[in-house]
C-alpha cells in the first residue's frame, strides 16, 4: 500500500512538472524572429516567383503532415512527438542560415513545416492529458489561455528582435530562432508522458482517421469545425495582406518613412502589435467566458475579425495598421474556450489526431480562399489599392454571412454551449 501510494505521489509530481513547464515551452516554441522578414529573406536569394513557390511548398508540406503528425502523437506519445518537432525546427533554422539556393530553401521550408505540424495538437493534448491524470480537467481552459498568453507575448517580442536583427543581417534572425529551438528541445525532454484514458490506445492509421472524422457528427463539434474554419481564414486575411498594404503606403507617398530600407523593422512592429493583441486576448478570455458564456465569446471573436478587416478596407492610411492588433486578439481570446469545449468529447487516443484534422481543415480552407481571391479579384493586375480594397471588402462580407449562419445555428445548439 505504501509503495503504491508513493508511486501515485511520484506520478502526480511528474504531471505537475508538465504543468509548470508547459507555458515556458509554449513561449519557446513560439519564438519566431524570422516571421517579419522571411519573404524579404527569400527574395534576397531567389526570384519573386520562386519566393512565392517556397510559400506554397510550406503550406503544402504542412497540409500533408498535419494528420500523420497527430496520429504519431496519439500512437507513440506526446513527449517524443514534441521532441521531434523541436529538433526538426532547429534543423530547419540551421538550413535557412546556410541556404544559398532555391533547393536548400525548399529543404528548409519542408523541415520548418514538419516541425510546426508535429507540434500542432500534440502540445494541447499533453496539457489536457496531464490535467486529466491529476483529475483537474476543469483547469484546462484557463491553463490553455495562460499558455496562449505566454506564446503570443514571446512571439511578439521575438518579431521585434527579428526586425532589429534583420537591419544587420537577416540570417541572424534564424540564428536566434535556432538557439531558442534548442531550449524548446530541452524543455520537451523534461516533460513526462501523461497517461492515456485507461487502456485507450491509438488504432491503425486509417481506423484512427475514420474514428476521428466520426467525432464531427457530434452537434457541438460540427459547429466548432465550421467556426474554426471561418475564424482561421478571417484571422489570416490581415496577415496575408498587410505587407501589400504597407507597400502601397510607401509607394503612394502617404508615408515616406515606409519607403526606405527599414522594411524589416516596419514589418516586425506591425506583426508584434498583432501578437501583443493576441496576448491580451488570451489573458482576458477566462474572465470573458465567465461573464458572457462560451457561445457569445466565440461569436464575438468572429465579429471582431470582421470589423478589423472591414476597417482596413476603408482607408489606406498608417493609422489603420493599429487594427492589425485585433487580428490575433480575437482567435487568442477564443482558442482556450474552444479547446476546452472540445476536449471532454475526445478520448486521449484520438485527441491529437482530431486537433490536427481541425487545423488541417482551417489551412485547406484558407488556401482555397487565397486561390479564389487570386483568380476572381486580383487576377493579373499589378498590386493597387482598388484591388486590395476589393479583397478586404469581399472577405468582410463573407465574414458577415458566416457570422449570421453560425449565430442561427448556435441558437439550435444552445444547450450544447455549457462552460
Amino acid at each position: 500500500m505504501h509503495k503504491s501510494h508513493a508511486n501515485t505521489n511520484k506520478n502526480h509530481a511528474a504531471l505537475e512538472q508538465n504543468l509548470h513547464l508547459f507555458p515556458r515551452y509554449k513561449a519557446a516554441a513560439s519564438v519566431s524572429p524570422w516571421l517579419p522578414l522571411f519573404f524579404l529573406f527569400f527574395i534576397e536569394r531567389v526570384s519573386l516567383s520562386e519566393a512565392v513557390l517556397l510559400g506554397s511548398i510550406y503550406y503544402f508540406s504542412v497540409f500533408l503532415l498535419e494528420v500523420p503528425s497527430g496520429y504519431c502523437s496519439d500512437r507513440f506519445g506526446r513527449r517524443p512527438t514534441l521532441i521531434l518537432a523541436s529538433v526538426v525546427t532547429a534543423l530547419a533554422c540551421t538550413t535557412f542560415i546556410l541556404a544559398n539556393s532555391l533547393y536548400t530553401l525548399v529543404i528548409a521550408q519542408i523541415l520548418l513545416a514538419t516541425g510546426i505540424a508535429f507540434q500542432s495538437g500534440s502540445d494541447s493534448a499533453l496539457l489536457y492529458d496531464s490535467l486529466k491524470g491529476l483529475k483537474r480537467e476543469d483547469e484546462y481552459t484557463e491553463r490553455e489561455s495562460v499558455a496562449q498568453k505566454w506564446s503570443m507575448t514571446a512571439l511578439a517580442c521575438s518579431c521585434l528582435l527579428g526586425g532589429a536583427l534583420g537591419l544587420i543581417d537577416m540570417r541572424l534572425a534564424y540564428f536566434a530562432a535556432l538557439l531558442v529551438a534548442l531550449v524548446a528541445t530541452v524543455l520537451c525532454i523534461h516533460f513526462i508522458e501523461p497517461p492515456l484514458d485507461g487502456d485507450s490506445k491509438a488504432a491503425g492509421f486509417w481506423i484512427q482517421l475514420k474514428e476521428s472524422v466520426g467525432f464531427f457528427s457530434h452537434p457541438l463539434l460540427s459547429w466548432v469545425l465550421v467556426f474554426f474554419i471561418v475564424g482561421y481564414s478571417l484571422e489570416h486575411v490581415p496577415f496575408e495582406f498587410y505587407q501589400p498594404y504597407v507597400k502601397l503606403l510607401g509607394e503612394t507617398g502617404i508615408s515616406g518613412w515606409l519607403a526606405d530600407n527599414s522594411a524589416p523593422m516596419v514589418s516586425a512592429v506591425v506583426i508584434s502589435i498583432s501578437m501583443f493583441g493576441g496576448a491580451v486576448g488570451a489573458a482576458v478570455s477566462q474572465r470573458l467566458i465567465d461573464r458572457v458564456g462560451l457561445r457569445t465569446l466565440l461569436l464575438a471573436s468572429i465579429a471582431v475579425q470582421v470589423i478589423t478587416i472591414a476597417g482596413l478596407s476603408l482607408f489606406l492610411h498608417p493609422f489603420m495598421l493599429v487594427l492589425v492588433m485585433f487580428r490575433n486578439f480575437s482567435m487568442s481570446m477564443a482558442r482556450g474556450p474552444m479547446l476546452g469545449a472540445i476536449a471532454p468529447h475526445i478520448p486521449s487516443a484520438q485527441r491529437a489526431t482530431f486537433l490536427s484534422m481541425l487545423s488541417l481543415a482551417g489551412r485547406a480552407a484558407f488556401s482555397a480562399v487565397l486561390a479564389t481571391l487570386s483568380v476572381t479579384v486580383i487576377g493579373k493586375d499589378a498590386l493597387n489599392w482598388i484591388a486590395l480594397s476589393k479583397v478586404l471588402v469581399l472577405s468582410a462580407v463573407v465574414g458577415v454571412v458566416a457570422l449570421i449562419v453560425l449565430y442561427v445555428w448556435s441558437i439550435r445548439l444552445k444547450k450544447e454551449f455549457v462552460t
